[in-house]
């Protein structure tokens, strides 16, 4: 079966009617009879596809995705299950059947922050911040039911809401979620120290569990939960590796150990450069000696680690080229002055 593009067509005229000034959809290529993006490809940073450019690769026998970003207003409700049923869009907007007989529905939202992305267990969920959904016209072989086919449904502008406005299901899970993250706040408050041995900082003992226990994520491997690096707490984008050695990021596509958690939570790193990149990801900067230091005055403050622990050596050496100018060699250490200085500061600053 090839893509329908007179399909396509129709949404995008739909979905421009009522579109913000100077909102341009974020087309991209997903690939032929897949909801897939293109291998290699990082849908989120490339150009979007204007809408001629995304018919021509439809009527070429391939798909096409649409993205809700965090730069536009774009809110797409996904409902999907054996309860789905359009009627669950509490404001009748431009709406498209899936390929198994789900329903999209197509927003913009009158305050893009308030609404992040929610994820259920079967009935669906709301993509908002950096996701997307197949476009209209698109075929994906359906599994079970359903034609395979996008299809606009109801040909309406898209109606302007609120959080308020999404359907129930989705406003229940938002609360599940809140719940869920303050129960955990509560428990870290009952996780002990890590101890030093004396051998080296307690800071490379922390695992990814750890962070996420004390953070207010879920540790349950099978589920994702609200980011513990960006800003709103129920979304969808984070869960723990069955080992609990990393923590992954869906949003920029990265796994966390424990040290790399730390650091981002610091601040002096972002998720995307401190991260170890996914498979067809593109790599980030990793943590450094001033990333190491920025973790375990962290660690301290957040009393992951005693008080007394030893300062790691790495982090040390950045002391030591910041405030003295003096850059060690690789495997190399600190001659004792500046060793000895370097603790002086480290006293009288930190």
């Amino acid at each position: 079966m090839n893509p329908n593009v007179e399909e396509l067509t129709k949404f995008h005229r739909c979905l421009m009617k009522s579109a913000p000034k100077g909102y341009k959809p974020h087309y991209f290529k997903l690939v032929r009879h897949g909801k897939t993006p293109l291998l290699n490809r990082s849908w989120k940073k490339d150009a979007p596809l204007n809408f001629n450019y995304a018919a021509k690769w439809m009527m070429k026998g391939n798909n096409v995705g649409i993205g809700a970003m965090e730069w536009d207003r774009l809110v797409l409700p996904d409902l999907d299950g054996k309860d789905a049923s359009k009627t669950m869009f509490k404001i009748p907007t431009l709406t498209v059947q899936t390929r198994s007989g789900g329903y999209h529905g197509y927003y913009y939202a009158k305050d893009k922050a308030e609404i992040p992305n929610i994820a259920t267990d079967d009935q669906g969920e709301v993509r908002a911040q950096n996701q997307y959904v197949v476009a209209p016209g698109s075929y994906v072989p359906p599994e079970e039911k359903g034609t395979g086919f996008y299809t606009v449904v109801d040909a309406l502008p898209p109606a302007w809401i609120t959080f308020n406005d999404l359907p129930q299901i989705f406003k229940d899970q938002y609360a599940k979620a809140m719940e869920s993250a303050k129960k955990n706040k509560e428990k870290r408050k009952d996780q002990p120290k890590k101890i030093s041995t004396g051998k080296h900082s307690a800071l490379f003992d922390i695992t990814a569990y750890d962070v996420v226990l004390r953070e207010g994520g879920d540790v349950n491997s099978s589920k994702r939960w609200g980011s513990l690096f960006h800003d709103s707490k129920t979304e969808a984008n984070m869960s723990l590796s069955q080992d609990g050695k990393f923590a992954h990021c869906w949003r920029h596509s990265r796994a966390h150990n424990g040290l790399s958690c730390l650091a981002v939570k610091s601040g002096v790193i972002t998720c995307e450069s401190a991260g170890m990149p996914h498979h067809n990801s593109v790599g980030g900067n990793g943590v450094g000696d001033a990333e190491i230091f920025a973790a375990w005055m962290y660690a301290k403050k957040e009393n992951y680690i005693a008080d007394d622990d030893p300062i790691p050596v790495r982090a040390l050496n950045h002391i030591a080229e910041k405030h003295l100018g003096y850059k060690v060699k690789p495997h190399e250490r600190l001659p004792w002055t500046i060793y000895l200085n370097t603790l002086k500061i480290l006293e009288e600053l930190y």
